[in-house]
Protein backbone atom coordinates (compact mmCIF):
# COMPACT_ATOMS: atom_id res chain seq x y z
CA UNK A 1 0.00 0.00 0.00
CA UNK A 2 1.47 3.54 -1.43
CA UNK A 3 2.57 6.01 1.36
CA UNK A 4 -0.46 8.63 2.48
CA UNK A 5 -3.43 5.70 2.04
CA UNK A 6 -4.21 3.88 5.06
CA UNK A 7 -4.96 0.68 5.33
CA UNK A 8 -8.05 0.40 7.50
CA UNK A 9 -11.15 2.20 7.62
CA UNK A 10 -12.15 3.60 4.24
CA UNK A 11 -14.74 5.98 3.43
CA UNK A 12 -17.16 5.47 0.31
CA UNK A 13 -14.99 5.77 -2.87
CA UNK A 14 -12.36 6.81 -0.39
CA UNK A 15 -9.78 4.81 -2.38
CA UNK A 16 -9.85 4.31 -6.52
CA UNK A 17 -7.36 2.76 -8.93
CA UNK A 18 -6.63 6.26 -10.49
CA UNK A 19 -5.89 7.53 -6.45
CA UNK A 20 -3.52 4.46 -5.71
CA UNK A 21 -2.07 4.94 -8.75
CA UNK A 22 -1.02 8.94 -8.06
CA UNK A 23 -0.08 7.28 -4.62
CA UNK A 24 2.41 5.45 -5.92
CA UNK A 25 3.68 7.37 -8.60
CA UNK A 26 3.72 10.89 -7.52
CA UNK A 27 3.14 10.98 -3.87
CA UNK A 28 0.27 13.79 -5.07
CA UNK A 29 -2.69 12.31 -3.07
CA UNK A 30 -3.34 11.61 0.81
CA UNK A 31 -6.45 10.41 2.56
CA UNK A 32 -6.41 10.75 6.65
CA UNK A 33 -8.76 9.84 8.93
CA UNK A 34 -8.46 12.05 11.94
CA UNK A 35 -8.48 9.87 15.37
CA UNK A 36 -4.75 10.21 15.39
CA UNK A 37 -3.31 13.13 17.28
CA UNK A 38 -1.02 14.84 14.77
CA UNK A 39 2.70 16.04 16.06
CA UNK A 40 2.88 19.88 16.52
CA UNK A 41 5.99 21.79 15.93
CA UNK A 42 7.34 24.78 14.85
CA UNK A 43 8.48 25.12 10.79
CA UNK A 44 11.49 23.63 11.25
CA UNK A 45 10.02 20.66 12.60
CA UNK A 46 11.71 19.88 15.86
CA UNK A 47 10.62 23.44 17.97
CA UNK A 48 7.86 23.79 19.97
CA UNK A 49 4.66 25.38 17.83
CA UNK A 50 4.42 29.34 19.15
CA UNK A 51 0.64 30.66 19.67
CA UNK A 52 1.49 34.65 18.74
CA UNK A 53 -0.38 36.36 16.21
CA UNK A 54 0.93 35.76 12.89
CA UNK A 55 2.77 32.79 14.37
CA UNK A 56 3.18 29.67 12.06
CA UNK A 57 3.27 25.82 12.69
CA UNK A 58 3.46 22.45 11.16
CA UNK A 59 0.98 19.49 11.83
CA UNK A 60 2.63 16.59 10.62
CA UNK A 61 -0.42 13.66 10.16
CA UNK A 62 0.39 9.88 10.36
CA UNK A 63 -0.53 8.95 6.59
CA UNK A 64 1.64 11.29 5.30
CA UNK A 65 -0.46 14.39 5.30
CA UNK A 66 0.89 17.61 6.92
CA UNK A 67 -0.30 21.63 7.25
CA UNK A 68 1.02 24.77 7.66
CA UNK A 69 -0.98 26.55 10.33
CA UNK A 70 -1.73 30.36 11.22
CA UNK A 71 -2.20 31.92 13.82
CA UNK A 72 -5.34 34.66 13.62
CA UNK A 73 -6.41 37.06 15.51
CA UNK A 74 -4.79 37.90 19.13
CA UNK A 75 -3.35 35.18 19.34
CA UNK A 76 -3.91 31.59 21.15
CA UNK A 77 -2.59 29.91 24.39
CA UNK A 78 -3.82 26.20 22.78
CA UNK A 79 -0.73 26.01 20.23
CA UNK A 80 -2.54 22.92 17.27
CA UNK A 81 -5.55 20.69 16.85
CA UNK A 82 -5.66 18.15 19.48
CA UNK A 83 -7.53 14.64 19.01
CA UNK A 84 -10.92 14.03 20.77
CA UNK A 85 -11.45 10.19 20.61
CA UNK A 86 -15.38 11.00 20.74
CA UNK A 87 -15.39 13.57 18.23
CA UNK A 88 -12.38 13.71 15.94
CA UNK A 89 -9.63 16.31 16.00
CA UNK A 90 -10.41 19.48 17.27
CA UNK A 91 -9.09 22.42 15.57
CA UNK A 92 -10.87 25.69 16.58
CA UNK A 93 -8.07 25.89 19.35
CA UNK A 94 -8.87 28.79 21.95
CA UNK A 95 -12.44 29.51 21.26
CA UNK A 96 -12.12 33.09 21.67
CA UNK A 97 -14.46 35.52 19.18
CA UNK A 98 -12.39 36.85 16.50
CA UNK A 99 -9.16 34.25 16.89
CA UNK A 100 -8.84 31.10 14.77
CA UNK A 101 -6.95 29.15 12.68
CA UNK A 102 -6.10 28.58 9.01
CA UNK A 103 -4.21 25.76 7.43
CA UNK A 104 -2.77 25.18 4.19
CA UNK A 105 -2.39 21.03 2.90
CA UNK A 106 1.50 20.63 2.28
CA UNK A 107 3.28 24.10 2.87
CA UNK A 108 3.53 27.59 0.91
CA UNK A 109 6.47 27.08 -1.47
CA UNK A 110 7.24 25.36 -4.20
CA UNK A 111 8.44 22.14 -2.60
CA UNK A 112 4.69 21.62 -1.18
CA UNK A 113 3.19 18.45 -3.21
CA UNK A 114 -0.21 19.91 -3.41
CA UNK A 115 0.69 23.30 -4.94
CA UNK A 116 -1.38 23.44 -8.36
CA UNK A 117 -0.20 25.83 -11.15
CA UNK A 118 -3.74 26.55 -13.70
CA UNK A 119 -4.98 25.07 -15.40
CA UNK A 120 -4.72 21.85 -13.27
CA UNK A 121 -6.83 18.85 -11.44
CA UNK A 122 -6.59 19.03 -8.21
CA UNK A 123 -9.45 18.65 -5.15
CA UNK A 124 -9.79 19.02 -1.18
CA UNK A 125 -12.40 17.57 0.44
CA UNK A 126 -12.96 17.71 4.58
CA UNK A 127 -15.45 15.99 6.80
CA UNK A 128 -16.00 17.93 9.62
CA UNK A 129 -18.77 18.33 12.77
CA UNK A 130 -20.03 22.00 13.85
CA UNK A 131 -20.39 21.63 17.45
CA UNK A 132 -22.59 25.04 17.38
CA UNK A 133 -23.11 26.54 13.77
CA UNK A 134 -23.21 30.41 15.45
CA UNK A 135 -19.63 29.99 16.89
CA UNK A 136 -18.60 30.33 13.33
CA UNK A 137 -17.82 34.14 11.82
CA UNK A 138 -15.72 31.97 9.01
CA UNK A 139 -15.50 28.10 8.66
CA UNK A 140 -14.31 27.78 4.48
CA UNK A 141 -12.65 25.27 2.44
CA UNK A 142 -11.39 25.68 -0.99
CA UNK A 143 -8.43 27.00 -2.82
CA UNK A 144 -6.54 30.29 -2.83
CA UNK A 145 -3.65 31.79 -4.78
CA UNK A 146 0.02 30.50 -3.24
CA UNK A 147 0.82 34.04 -1.21
CA UNK A 148 1.71 34.97 2.30
CA UNK A 149 -1.23 34.27 4.93
CA UNK A 150 -3.31 36.73 5.55
CA UNK A 151 -4.93 37.49 8.84
CA UNK A 152 -8.95 38.25 6.91
CA UNK A 153 -9.98 35.57 4.28
CA UNK A 154 -11.03 38.35 1.98
CA UNK A 155 -7.59 39.68 2.10
CA UNK A 156 -6.53 37.19 -0.53
CA UNK A 157 -5.55 37.75 -3.95
CA UNK A 158 -7.58 35.05 -5.63
CA UNK A 159 -9.72 32.32 -3.65
CA UNK A 160 -12.59 30.06 -4.20
CA UNK A 161 -13.94 28.27 -1.31
CA UNK A 162 -17.41 27.11 1.03
CA UNK A 163 -17.74 29.27 3.55
CA UNK A 164 -20.52 28.08 6.66
CA UNK A 165 -21.20 31.43 8.36
CA UNK A 166 -23.34 31.13 11.19
CA UNK A 167 -25.02 28.44 9.99
CA UNK A 168 -24.89 29.90 5.93
CA UNK A 169 -24.05 27.47 3.53
CA UNK A 170 -22.08 29.94 1.32
CA UNK A 171 -19.96 29.66 -1.66
CA UNK A 172 -17.32 33.01 -1.59
CA UNK A 173 -14.99 33.36 -4.79
CA UNK A 174 -11.98 36.76 -5.04
CA UNK A 175 -10.68 37.03 -8.59
CA UNK A 176 -7.62 39.42 -8.63
CA UNK A 177 -7.81 41.45 -5.30
CA UNK A 178 -11.44 42.42 -6.13
CA UNK A 179 -14.25 42.36 -3.17
CA UNK A 180 -15.13 39.02 -2.23
CA UNK A 181 -18.47 37.87 -4.22
CA UNK A 182 -20.75 35.91 -2.38
CA UNK A 183 -23.67 32.97 -3.46
CA UNK A 184 -25.88 31.86 -0.34
CA UNK A 185 -26.03 27.81 -1.06
CA UNK A 186 -29.64 27.96 0.51
CA UNK A 187 -28.40 24.89 2.20
CA UNK A 188 -27.93 25.40 6.11
CA UNK A 189 -25.40 23.44 8.51
CA UNK A 190 -27.10 22.67 11.86
CA UNK A 191 -25.11 22.65 15.82
CA UNK A 192 -23.90 19.02 15.72
CA UNK A 193 -23.90 18.14 12.21
CA UNK A 194 -21.10 16.66 10.43
CA UNK A 195 -21.08 17.34 6.38
CA UNK A 196 -18.56 16.57 4.01
CA UNK A 197 -17.43 19.53 1.74
CA UNK A 198 -15.19 19.18 -1.37
CA UNK A 199 -14.04 21.57 -3.85
CA UNK A 200 -12.91 20.87 -7.03
CA UNK A 201 -10.09 22.25 -9.67
CA UNK A 202 -11.00 20.90 -12.94
CA UNK A 203 -8.68 23.17 -15.01
CA UNK A 204 -9.12 26.63 -14.43
CA UNK A 205 -12.64 26.52 -12.86
CA UNK A 206 -13.90 25.25 -9.75
CA UNK A 207 -16.74 23.21 -8.44
CA UNK A 208 -18.23 22.77 -5.01
CA UNK A 209 -20.07 19.36 -3.77
CA UNK A 210 -21.61 18.88 0.16
CA UNK A 211 -22.28 15.71 1.12
CA UNK A 212 -21.50 14.75 -2.72
CA UNK A 213 -23.96 16.97 -4.18
CA UNK A 214 -23.16 19.77 -5.99
CA UNK A 215 -23.87 22.69 -4.62
CA UNK A 216 -26.42 24.74 -6.90
CA UNK A 217 -26.86 27.95 -8.45
CA UNK A 218 -23.27 29.19 -8.21
CA UNK A 219 -22.11 31.44 -10.57
CA UNK A 220 -18.70 29.85 -12.51
CA UNK A 221 -15.35 30.91 -11.34
CA UNK A 222 -11.99 30.42 -13.27
CA UNK A 223 -8.80 30.97 -11.97
CA UNK A 224 -5.81 33.43 -13.46
CA UNK A 225 -3.98 30.93 -15.92
CA UNK A 226 -0.83 30.44 -14.76
CA UNK A 227 -2.36 30.93 -10.85
CA UNK A 228 -0.46 28.68 -8.20
CA UNK A 229 -3.26 28.05 -6.25
CA UNK A 230 -2.69 25.72 -2.89
CA UNK A 231 -6.00 23.62 -0.61
CA UNK A 232 -6.90 25.34 2.98
CA UNK A 233 -9.22 25.16 5.34
CA UNK A 234 -9.59 28.48 7.42
CA UNK A 235 -11.20 29.15 11.04
CA UNK A 236 -12.65 32.28 12.81
CA UNK A 237 -14.58 32.09 15.81
CA UNK A 238 -17.48 34.31 16.30
CA UNK A 239 -18.98 35.55 19.55
CA UNK A 240 -20.78 31.91 20.59
CA UNK A 241 -18.32 29.97 22.56
CA UNK A 242 -17.47 26.71 22.02
CA UNK A 243 -18.19 27.04 18.31
CA UNK A 244 -16.26 23.90 18.12
CA UNK A 245 -15.10 22.09 14.92
CA UNK A 246 -13.61 18.28 14.41
CA UNK A 247 -12.42 16.99 11.49
CA UNK A 248 -13.33 13.79 10.73
CA UNK A 249 -11.29 12.87 7.10
CA UNK A 250 -9.21 14.98 4.98
CA UNK A 251 -8.71 13.72 1.36
CA UNK A 252 -6.74 15.99 -0.94
CA UNK A 253 -4.36 15.34 -4.04
CA UNK A 254 -4.70 14.86 -7.87
CA UNK A 255 -7.91 14.15 -9.71
CA UNK A 256 -9.19 13.40 -12.98
CA UNK A 257 -11.01 15.77 -15.48
CA UNK A 258 -14.64 13.73 -14.46
CA UNK A 259 -15.23 16.23 -11.35
CA UNK A 260 -19.08 16.37 -12.06
CA UNK A 261 -19.80 14.59 -8.66
CA UNK A 262 -18.48 14.59 -4.97
CA UNK A 263 -17.08 11.00 -5.74
CA UNK A 264 -15.09 11.84 -8.58
CA UNK A 265 -11.39 10.61 -8.74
Amino acid sequence: MPQGVPTRRYGNDSVTSFKLSVARRTGLYVYERCDFQPSLSAPNGYADPTGTTGDINRALFRHGLYTQYHVKGAGQTLLGPLLDVTNGLDISQDQTDDEGVEHVFGVLGAISPFVFTTPAYGFIEVEFNIADVTGTDDCAVGFRKMESFQAAIDNYDEAAFVNVILGDIKVETILNNAATVTTDSGDNWTDGQTKTVRVNLAGRRVTYHVDGTPVPGIPEFNFDTGEEVVPFFYFLQATTTPGKIYWKHVEVGLSTENTSTGNAA
